[in-house]
């Protein structure tokens, strides 16, 4: 008998489908492939338990023998959700068949066909839910006839009832009955077990919804007691605007949770961790009080880090507080992790810049910056950079200490500049900052201002570093088996003499007054370090400080990246860390903060030098090797002509470019000039500027004026009693 028909495609494709599906259906399958019961249980500070590990989907899941459910709550889900349960062989042909006529005669979507075990098959292969309707129901029914030959129908019922989704990210009853009924799924009620029931085909039906399909199933199982569907709404936390602020109070340590479950996938049995339940309520609190206050000003969330240092081991530092967002379980952003998410760090990574330059020996607590219009000069030549202080106002000359807690910008380009983009950037990726992937001239000099991004988290671990003398600490997550397990490595980043001069500058509110007032969110009666930073429009409002004990971090904004209505971050997240802070240290009674490397020493603001009593001066804690040997020569003496300052070009920078716009008139591009010291030197001694060598500038008694634009390159050069003293070039493209 010849066999050659079967080489037929209308004979071959057949079979060789009917083979395929029968070597498929062959497979075996195992009740344990469906237990992916937590096996990390996470337990707080105080003992009480923080949840056990979701699934991959998020989801929250406990596994527990079908032998413990309640007999009411197996009716109920049969009887709702497959009525011809044990009796089809994974897929119910009568319901599929009477779907199917509904659909092609009366044109009508009729839900019907997913049996249980169909269910089964969407929770646990979710990549078939991306396949065309029609082939998604085919290897459901496919999936589902394996599952019938290979296991009993109690397996597929135990797996169903401990994976299903009831409500928000519960999975499973076990889960779900413990999170809203606050008892194990054995000690079920029958109205509350039929409550999580009609929950499965709806996890958040409105309320008039969620009562009349309890009612209906109540009826269907011929139960005559009557329901208390008060008590079950209340117990489900339906939201309501009444609601809302009490659903917001129940989510503050999900974000915390759900990433510690997301660093340790494999740990399997307790983590015992220190973060701290009390702690924590108490920030969210906060949160939602402050937010309150900032509605009005466009302001939507906000995040919250904590960090303790323990008494005896500066290595590393316990993770006490984590508020992501002000409601984990909210529509849309409720569930982002503001403390994870990188932002523009605004002026949040000055101290790291100024304490990376200091080791560096480029510049020291008292070395003088000017904070003049600058146009700084990008590497390579590639193009010009001219920053901007957060006022519009230029300062003039200045210590390092006065620059930094002032916040200025343009010192603080002036320091990246000198110490090079590509080490600043190998500083931060030392510091824990390791998204920071591209190349140095991709951030520019504008990494001194925050333009690469940070977490809040990154940056309350990184500024621990200064209380901890300059050493990075690691983060400890929990004990799990007898073992430690912590975040990160444990590295210096600088000396203690850095570290504690970084911190006197930081902790000064006279130095600080200033830019930020008398009195602000930044003042406590006890020595604080801090620094705000504010990015671009006002859309990241931070505050980053510490003390010997706690390191805290705070952000304000909207997650969509929607402007604030100028919230800064010294009034914004301020307010926020002002009150964490005072919370915290209530509880401390040595609040002190004793200087062991550093002396104050008195030092003339304009010179950098020992103040005299003529000096306007500043206090500033700086190590012995680093005191000034010199007193200021500058205040209180009649002034030679020889000590005078030289009169400089202040504007434009050597190497400065720029573009001429052929659409708009030559009149309002011409280039702005301004010297430096030409008043004072007006009336001592001669001074004239030329342009290209030739042609003599115009200035203002203030040393200021304006030149035409014109294409090519040009000289200018300036000079005093006939001797030429500087030159700088420039170009027009």
């Amino acid at each position: 008998m010849s066999f050659s028909f079967l080489l037929r495609p209308k004979w071959g494709i057949p079979l060789g489908i009917s083979l395929a599906v029968a070597v498929y259906l062959c497979i075996p399958v195992s009740s344990d492939d469906f237990k992916s019961q937590s096996s990390l249980k996470i337990v707080s500070k105080e003992k009480e338990s923080l949840g056990s590990r979701s699934n991959t989907a998020g989801a929250l899941r406990d596994w527990v023998s079908i032998d413990e459910y309640p007999e009411h709550v197996l009716q109920a889900v049969i009887l709702a959700e497959d009525k011809r349960f044990y009796f089809h062989p994974g897929f119910d042909p009568v319901a599929l068949g009477g779907a199917l006529y509904s659909l092609f005669h009366w044109k009508e979507k009729v839900r019907g066909g997913s049996t249980i075990t169909q269910q089964l098959v969407r929770i646990h292969s979710s990549s078939i839910r991306k396949l065309p309707k029609w082939i998604r129901k085919s290897v459901e029914i496919l999936v589902s006839i394996r599952y019938t030959l290979w296991l009993s129908k109690k397996e597929i019922l135990e797996a169903y009832l401990n994976s299903v989704t009831i409500r928000s990210n519960y999975e499973g009853f076990p889960a779900a009955s413990l999170r809203y009924f606050k008892k194990h799924i054995r000690f079920l009620s029958m109205e509350e077990g039929i409550a999580l029931v009609v929950l499965i085909r709806s996890n958040s039906p409105n309320i008039d919804m969620f009562v009349k399909r309890v009612e209906d199933l109540n009826r269907r199982l011929n139960i005559e007691t009557p329901l208390q569907t008060s008590y079950l709404i209340s117990s489900l936390e339906f939201v309501s605007p009444e609601k809302k602020k009490e659903e917001e109070l129940k989510s503050e340590n999900h974000h915390f949770k759900f990433w510690i479950q997301s660093l340790l996938p494999d740990t399997n049995g307790i983590l015992e961790t220190r973060f701290s339940n009390e702690v924590n309520r108490h920030l969210h609190h906060i949160v939602l009080s402050e937010l309150d206050g900032l509605k009005k000003y466009n302001v939507s969330n906000a995040s919250v880090v904590v960090l303790e240092i323990p008494e005896k081991d500066s290595s590393y530092v316990d993770l006490i507080g984590m508020i992501g967002s002000r409601n984990f379980f909210e529509d849309g952003f409720g569930q982002v992790n503001g403390s994870l998410a990188y932002r523009d760090a605004g002026s949040t990574l000055k101290p790291l810049l100024y304490a990376s330059a200091m080791e560096k020996k480029l510049i020291s607590v008292n070395s003088i910056l000017n904070d003049e219009n600058k146009t700084f000069i990008l590497e390579k030549g590639e193009g010009s950079y001219t920053p901007r202080n957060a006022d519009l106002k230029f300062w003039g000359d200045m210590t390092v200490a006065e620059a930094l807690a002032n916040s200025r910008n343009i010192p603080a380009v002036e320091v990246i500049q000198r110490l090079g983009v590509p080490e600043f950037l190998d500083f931060l990726k030392r510091s824990g900052m390791n998204h920071l992937k591209e190349k140095p001239n991709f951030y520019g000099q504008g990494l001194s201002l925050g333009t690469g991004g940070a977490s809040l988290f990154q940056l309350t671990r990184a500024y621990a570093s200064f209380p901890l003398d300059g050493k990075l600490p690691q983060v400890f997550l929990g004990k799990n088996q007898s073992k430690d397990i912590f975040y990160g490595k444990s590295e210096r980043l600088f000396s203690k003499e850095t570290a504690e001069e970084i911190s006197f500058i930081l902790k000064d509110s006279k130095i600080r007054s200033r830019a930020f007032g008398n009195r602000s969110f930044m003042d406590f009666p006890f020595p604080v370090s801090v620094k705000t930073g504010t990015s671009k429009d006002f859309r990241n409002s931070w505050t980053i400080g510490y003390t010997k004990r706690y390191v805290v971090g705070a952000w304000v904004g909207n997650f969509s990246g929607e402007k604030t209505m100028e919230v800064s971050g010294s009034w914004g997240a301020g307010r926020i860390f002002h009150s964490v802070m005072r919370y915290l240290m209530a509880k401390e009674s040595d609040k002190s903060y004793v200087p062991s490397v550093t002396e104050a020493v008195r030092i003339c603001r304009k010179t950098g030098k020992l103040a005299k009593d003529v000096c306007p001066h500043v206090s500033l804690y700086i190590r012995p090797s680093g005191f000034p040997k010199e007193f200021c020569l500058k205040h209180g003496l009649e002034t030679d002509i020889s000590e005078v300052d030289s009169v400089s070009i202040l504007t434009p920078s050597d190497g400065q470019i720029f573009i001429y716009n052929p659409n708009l008139s030559k009149e309002n591009q011409q280039i702005p000039v301004r010297l430096k010291n030409y008043s004072h030197s007006f009336a001592k001694r001669k001074t004239n500027l030329y342009l290209n060598r030739s042609y003599l500038v115009s200035l203002s008694q203030a040393g200021e004026a304006r030149i035409p634009i014109v294409r090519g390159k040009h000289v200018l050069s300036i000079q005093e009693d006939g001797k030429e003293i500087q030159e700088i070039n420039f170009q027009v493209r």
